[in-house]
């Protein structure tokens, strides 16, 4: 495949003559003028590489290289910065954000190209790097949760299943009917773990899972009670929810794929609760958004912020892996597809949620 070049530079004459350069040695090159068109460029045009001025009009060469590796897609994409100036702070500075080269203008051909492909070759060497150990990280944590979320659920499925069958047999309806509550508690649960590990695998491959999700009208108030019935039926340790909304209905959702977000923030939240307190739960409608406020006191030691919400991250305590430790972060990955925001904070005994999703009106 063509290795393919975002070029982001102000200079119209000199990103004309550059482009003209890349494409003469076989790179495919796409140019962007200011800095956040740059961005949005980087985003839509996907490419192995990006040459970037640092004096750019509005938003500066390093403020472009933040944005861009604020996008965890982007995180590892080489880049390299076109400079006026050989100065050290300015240098410093990017490597502080996270740039992999630089070059003073003006530039010789053979060393603009030179350096192009010595960082695409050890940008190909870190991503095979970084892929195996995504698939090592996956492959244990399968194994390390198959005995407590896939195999205690179809045990329970196997065992009320013959219960179930029994007193059936037997007429014993009233009887069975728990029973048979408790293997659809059991079934949804093998769903909940399979979709996580599904979405990850299509994460980690840089494609969307939720690109096909159906855009409809979902009930929130009839959902959030829905959700709150089955946890309690299914919860090991009592608790309480304070629920207030000033929003009813939702527009442009798939409902499936919300009840899902919604059961994993609720699950996250209770898991460890200190069950003294009640689980706080706001939701209103604020700027044509849909803001969801989630607090609850915690049991144990430990604090996080929405930078550690990573795959596999589990901040109570990582060695005793109790879930997939996937679920936060497939949230994370879903508000943004949507453009909105979450924010995860948990210190001092505290465990706030913050999720902020764009709504429509109809």
């Amino acid at each position: 495949m063509i290795p393919k070049i975002v070029l982001i530079e102000d200079d119209l004459l000199l990103a004309e003559n550059t482009k003209t350069i890349l494409e003469l040695n076989q790179f495919e090159c796409e140019v962007a003028h200011k800095g956040q068109l740059g961005v949005e460029l980087v985003q839509s045009f996907k490419p192995d590489l990006v040459v970037c001025d640092i004096m750019l009009d509005e938003v500066d060469g390093f403020e472009v290289l933040k944005r861009i590796r604020a996008i965890p897609e982007f995180i590892y994409l080489p880049f390299i910065f076109l400079t006026a100036r050989a100065d050290f702070w300015d240098k410093r500075k990017g490597m502080n954000l996270g740039a992999d080269d630089f070059l003073t203008k003006p530039f010789m051909s053979k060393d603009l190209v030179e350096t192009i492909h010595a960082r695409l070759e050890l940008s190909s060497q870190k991503k095979e790097s970084v892929g195996l150990e995504i698939r090592k990280n996956a492959v244990d944590v399968f194994y390390h949760i198959s005995s407590h979320e896939y195999l205690t659920p179809l045990n329970g499925i196997v065992n009320l299943s013959k219960m179930a069958i029994e007193m059936l047999q037997n007429s014993q309806v009233n009887d069975a009917l728990p029973l048979i509550e408790g293997i659809s508690i059991s079934g949804n649960r093998i769903l909940r773990t399979t979709r996580k590990l599904l979405w990850y695998n299509q994460l980690s491959n840089n494609n969307n899972p939720w690109r096909n999700a159906t855009s409809g009208t979902v009930n929130i108030l009839v959902l959030h009670h829905q959700i709150y019935n089955t946890l309690k039926k299914s919860a090991s340790m009592p608790f309480e929810f304070s629920f207030k909304s000033n929003i009813n209905i939702l527009y442009g959702y798939d409902e499936v794929l919300l009840e899902f977000v919604l059961t994993e923030l609720y699950q996250n939240i209770i898991q460890y609760a200190n069950h003294a307190h009640k689980v706080y739960i706001d939701t209103r409608l604020e700027n044509n958004h849909l803001l969801m406020i989630i607090r609850n006191h915690y049991l144990g030691n430990y604090t996080i912020c929405t930078n550690d919400v990573k795959p596999f991250f589990q901040a109570h305590n990582p060695k005793d892996m109790n879930g997939t430790g996937l679920g936060l972060y497939i949230i994370q990955e879903w508000v943004r597809t949507v453009h909105g925001k979450m924010e995860v904070s948990a210190q001092n005994n505290l465990f706030e949620i913050i999720l902020k999703i764009p709504v429509s009106n109809f």
